[in-house]
């Protein structure tokens, strides 16, 4: 429950977004346009360790000006809970003003002021600060700093401030067929809290095609992104590849990955698809991609892992996708993905769907069997399941329910059920003269 406090520094933060709303819809500046949401959202999960059933008020405001050069936002919840999850999966306490924002965009100049959401090669974070962005003709530049704050499900970034300058580079019209367009971006970001931590990162690409002047392009792409932390002389994430398309053959690519996973709340797929795992991972992986009609896609790639903890090995997938040609049909995703490690084997399939039942209602299943043999777990199978239903009501009311179960034979039964009803307002015209 919020303490009476937090429930007054609340009210205060409320007041402080209705009173921006009204100063810029009735000041004369211009005609404005408000959108946003309003949402009831129940949830009651049962995992492995923990229980946990809250409801939850959420709303969100956009302000957005005629000509769309000044922009403000807020978004902010109440969540009352009852929980016996451990504090860092539950600590949501004291983050119920999510967004509070102003940003204005000249012709080469934007900033943006307050609470607002923003993602690097960090990961995704909200800041308690400024941004800014110069653009010239063929470049960009830009700095940040202030307090980073934790989205729920995502890795917390471990800092009292940051400090951020980064700066991009387009080149186009290049005359060589393997590089026809580039993009270069280099950053520098600082971390403080009790110590210091620099990181840079770089992101380089190109775009070229093999069959320069021909009828039938052949393109293809090469990439290499990262970051380094300089206070450890090493790499914290190395991303880098090239893809290869033509029309026979289809799609192949290449690539190398060393990360570390940084989320903590996986998507269904995510969670039975094998290859992932915590700590620090190392991937080498080819891929393969046919697109038989328009609607229709097969894939196999292959992948070589080294993982930091448990073993090595090496791992095969292969998946067929198939879009919707009408709002009769469904749309289809299925995948077979296996992974050895030594002694350790992890086979998984997974099959899922979704159909336009109406032109109110829009229906996702998801199913994943997961048969394994490792040290830990001998001979074990689990067996999991999703519904989604998404309905509008009318023009500006939505429900939808979500719904997940999982089976595993030799640990306890998961489940979540939630409920959620929203309110949509969009382009209501407010002030002006």
């Amino acid at each position: 429950m919020f303490t009476g406090s937090n429930r007054g520094r609340l009210r205060i933060d409320i007041k402080r977004v209705v009173v921006c709303v009204m100063i810029f819809s009735y000041s004369g500046i211009a005609r404005a346009y408000v959108s946003g949401r309003l949402d009831t959202h129940l949830e009651t999960e049962q995992a492995m360790y923990y229980s946990r059933h809250y409801i939850e008020e959420q709303a969100e405001i956009n302000w957005l000006s005629e000509q769309q050069t000044m922009h403000a936002g807020a978004q902010f919840d109440l969540r009352y809970k009852e929980s016996d999850a451990p504090d860092y999966l539950d600590n949501r306490a004291d983050q119920q003003i999510n967004q509070l924002f102003f940003s204005q965009r000249t012709a080469t100049i934007n900033y943006t002021l307050g609470r607002f959401n923003r993602s690097d090669l960090l990961g995704f974070y909200s800041l308690d600060g400024v941004q800014a962005d110069y653009a010239g003709n063929d470049w960009r530049a830009g700095f940040h700093v202030g307090r980073p704050r934790q989205l729920e499900n995502y890795h917390a970034i471990d800092a009292g401030q940051i400090y951020g300058l980064d700066v991009t580079q387009q080149f186009s019209h290049v005359d060589s067929m393997l590089v026809q367009n580039a993009s270069v971006h280099a950053g520098w970001q600082q971390l403080y809290k009790d110590t210091k931590q620099n990181y840079l990162h770089w992101r380089f690409s190109t775009e070229g095609d093999l069959a320069k002047g021909k009828e039938t392009p052949q393109p293809i792409k090469l990439f290499f992104t990262g970051n380094y932390l300089l206070e450890n002389n090493a790499a914290e994430s190395i991303n880098a590849g090239i893809q290869f398309s033509s029309e026979d053959a289809g799609l192949a690519r290449v690539s190398y990955s060393r990360w570390n996973p940084k989320q903590t709340r996986l998507s269904f797929k995510e969670i039975f698809y094998s290859v992932y795992a915590n700590g620090r991972q190392t991937t080498l992986q080819g891929e393969l991609f046919h697109q038989r009609q328009w609607n229709q896609q097969y894939y196999v790639r292959g992948r070589k892992v080294w993982r930091e903890f448990g073993n090595n090995g090496h791992g095969v997938s292969a998946g067929f996708e198939k879009k919707a040609a009408s709002e009769k049909n469904f749309n289809w995703q299925l995948q077979w993905d296996s992974l050895a490690l030594k002694e350790d084997v992890v086979h998984s399939l997974y099959l899922g769907c979704d159909k336009s039942v109406s032109a109110t209602m829009r229906a996702r299943f998801n199913t994943a069997l997961q048969y394994k043999d490792t040290s830990l777990e001998k001979n074990s199978r689990v067996l999991a399941l999703q519904v989604v239903v998404e309905r509008m009501l009318q023009s500006d009311l939505f429900i939808d329910f979500n719904a997940r179960y999982i089976y595993d034979e030799n640990l306890q039964d998961e489940y979540r059920f939630s409920f959620r009803l929203s309110y949509r307002f969009d382009d209501s015209s407010w002030g002006g003269r």
